[in-house]
């Protein structure tokens, strides 16, 4: 008969070592990731603040030269002349896309008589 050799104190600490880091890796690899993730999360939380804020930086400075372009007109002297506050009742609007179109400069269809 052969006999088996016992394993080792040396061999049985060297391979439940390695179970163990190898557990601790796999653990590892699973905390950064989702720490990654909230970082993701975070960055495009921060980027949608950013947008907005921007865009209410936008609308009051806009605001701000309005307010300021108005009051310096109310503020004015009456004798000055050339400042005159617009009505805003009648409103043109003029589409870009039929400013470049070819019209039809004829005037076969119309009749001339009729205003």
């Amino acid at each position: 008969m052969m006999r088996r050799k016992r394993p080792g104190f040396l061999s049985l600490t060297l391979k439940s070592f390695l179970v163990i880091l190898l557990i601790a890796c796999v653990f590892g690899i699973v905390k950064l990731r989702s720490d990654f993730l909230k970082l993701e999360y975070s960055i495009g939380e921060l980027e949608n603040k950013k947008t907005n804020a921007l865009r209410e930086r936008k609308l009051l400075l806009a605001e701000r030269t309005s307010i300021l372009s108005f009051a310096k007109i109310t503020t004015a002297q009456p004798s000055q002349e050339g400042f005159i506050i617009p009505d805003r009742v009648k409103v043109i609007s003029i589409d870009k896309n039929k400013k470049y179109m070819p019209y039809r400069a004829s005037l076969e269809k119309r009749n001339l008589d009729e205003p």
